[in-house]
């Protein structure tokens, strides 16, 4: 055997162990009972995979920082208490357009960028920022805003107003962000940064139930990448998640996270044991939800998407639930669309 014969690299070997690797729990039932028994237990084991979430939440002692006019919106800044001495800065967006006798409630989460949040209400002002914006078509809580939507805007760990310290940042113009800071400290108390994300946006959930507007009992929860990723796990663990729009993640775990450099916030330990991307999306159903997949998407490539959406297909399948399931094949890289997710949105909220 000669020196070239031999596999010294690591990757071949970890990809050929995911292979053989039988999800403990995958999806293999066959009646509805079956389903929804599985539903529940793969809940409480994906929960448990991400770290846990508190046993008693704290108050959330909302409070006003700022507000201001939009085009076709009033903007509220406001802060949550989402775990003991943690807050959370939120975008609350109110329509000025009037469609009805109740507010229609969606929460929208953007991706990884430095500007956290505010990006996805109104494009940043500088002329680099402008361009990607216009670029990934990225705006879209506002444009949901403009459209009659009461949008709930919350910056995730890591980006924004949420960085932490110079010394803990990494990247450069607007991909900074502390997610490697965050995700290594979590992983080293038995959490996860999607974890701590997840939980974030149930408590803003908490929130939107005690705001005094007259809100629709529906609920949406869209996001593009990153939040497409906060958006699916959240979706799938939350019921009160009535409606979802995921973009520009929907994928499987070993032709996207695996095979393409993506930021530390992505990985779960253990999840190749426990499930696949299909497997945590099938706990949506039969509740609405859309798929948006940009056909030149370099880091979730659409055939990958389109054979998980067909997957995905057979648990709507059991709830007799499949006009609650669409995808939006576009031509475009990693964006936005939006062509069918306004009419989505309209439809079930």
């Amino acid at each position: 055997m000669t020196e070239d014969s031999l596999e010294f690299r690591t990757l071949p070997g970890l990809w050929r162990e995911y292979a053989a690797t039988e999800r403990s729990s995958a999806f293999q039932a066959g009646s509805l009972a079956e389903t929804k028994e599985w539903q529940s237990c793969l809940r409480d084991e994906l929960t448990a995979l991400l770290g846990g979430f508190p046993g008693q939440a704290c108050d959330l002692s909302p409070r006003l920082l700022e507000e201001s006019q939009e085009d076709g919106f009033t903007c509220q800044k406001v802060a949550i208490q989402t775990r003991l001495g943690e807050f959370m800065p939120c975008f609350v967006l109110i329509p000025l357009k009037e469609t009805g006798a109740s507010q229609r409630p969606v929460i929208a989460l953007h991706g990884h960028g430095t500007w956290g949040g505010a990006a996805i209400v109104k494009s940043p002002a500088d002329p680099l920022g402008a361009a990607l914006n216009q670029q990934l078509n990225y705006d879209y809580a506002g444009q949901l805003a403009k459209r009659g939507y009461m949008v709930f805007v919350p910056e995730l760990r890591g980006f924004g107003q949420r960085l932490e310290d110079a010394e803990y940042q990494e990247g450069e113009d607007q991909w900074i962000s502390s997610c490697y800071a965050v995700s290594v400290n979590a992983l080293l108390l038995g959490k996860t940064l999607l974890g701590l994300r997840v939980y974030d946006v149930m408590r803003l959930i908490d929130y939107i139930r005690t705001r005094p507007e007259n809100l629709a009992d529906t609920l949406g929860c869209v996001g593009l990448s990153g939040g497409g990723m906060v958006t699916l796990f959240t979706t799938a663990l939350d019921e009160r998640i009535t409606c979802a729009v995921v973009s520009g993640y929907f994928n499987t775990f070993r032709d996207s996270i695996m095979s393409v450099r993506h930021c530390l916030c992505n990985f779960v330990p253990g999840m190749a044991h426990l499930a696949e991307m299909v497997d945590i999306a099938g706990l949506v159903a039969p509740r609405p939800l859309l798929i948006e997949t940009g056909t030149r998407d370099p880091i979730f490539p659409t055939a990958a998407t389109q054979k998980a959406y067909q997957e995905l297909q057979k648990i709507y399948t059991v709830f007799e639930a499949t006009q609650s399931l669409d995808i939006d094949v576009f031509e475009d890289e990693h964006a936005w669309s939006g062509a069918k997710a306004y009419d989505w949105l309209a439809q079930w909220l």
